[in-house]
C-alpha cells in the first residue's frame, strides 16, 4: 500500500548493509484508504528505544500483535482515516482503542469497525447498521495490546 521511489531513498550506500535497512525521505500513500500509526518499544535490557510503524492493513497489524514479547511491545496506536470515513472532510489520526471484524451468518468477514477516542466508530462495512444476523470479533484492544 505504501510506495517508495529510488529518487527518495536517503544514504544509497547504506542498503547494502547485512540488515537490508534503507532509509527514505518520503513513501507514497497509493490509495485513499485508512492505515495505523504504532509506536513500538523495543527493551534490550538496558535501554528502551522507541520508533514508528506505518502499517497499512488489518492482517498486518494482526502480525504486529502477535509479535509482541516481554522485550518488545505496542505502546501506542492511532488510526489514521480519510475525510470520506471520518466525515471531517479531512485526513484524522486517532488514538486507537478496538478494531472488531463483522462477520455474517457464516462467520465471514465483512469489514471492520473501528473505535477511536471520544467514542467515535468507523465501519469498512457495506451493511450500516450491524444487522441481528452479523457478529463482531474484537481484533484489537488498546486496553489489551498496548503497554505503557
Amino acid at each position: 500500500m505504501f510506495k517508495t521511489s529510488r529518487n527518495a531513498e536517503l544514504l544509497p550506500g547504506l542498503s547494502t548493509a547485512p540488515d537490508g535497512v534503507q532509509f527514505w525521505s518520503y513513501v507514497e500513500l497509493e490509495v485513499t484508504w485508512l492505515w495505523f500509526y504504532l509506536q513500538i518499544v523495543e527493551d534490550d535490557g538496558n535501554e528502551a528505544f522507541r520508533s514508528m510503524l506505518m502499517v497499512p492493513s488489518v492482517p498486518l497489524l494482526e502480525q504486529v500483535i502477535a509479535a509482541q514479547t516481554e522485550h518488545a511491545w505496542l505502546e501506542q496506536a492511532y488510526l489514521v482515516n480519510p475525510g470520506h470515513m471520518n466525515k471531517a472532510g479531512r485526513w484524522m489520526m486517532e488514538p486507537l482503542l478496538e478494531i472488531s471484524s463483522i462477520r455474517d451468518a457464516q462467520g465471514n468477514v465483512l469489514g471492520h469497525q473501528y473505535r477511536v477516542e471520544g467514542d467515535r466508530t468507523y465501519s469498512t462495512s457495506a451493511s450500516q447498521p450491524l444487522d441481528t444476523r452479523m457478529s463482531t470479533h474484537v481484533i484489537f484492544s488498546a486496553a489489551l495490546h498496548l503497554r505503557g
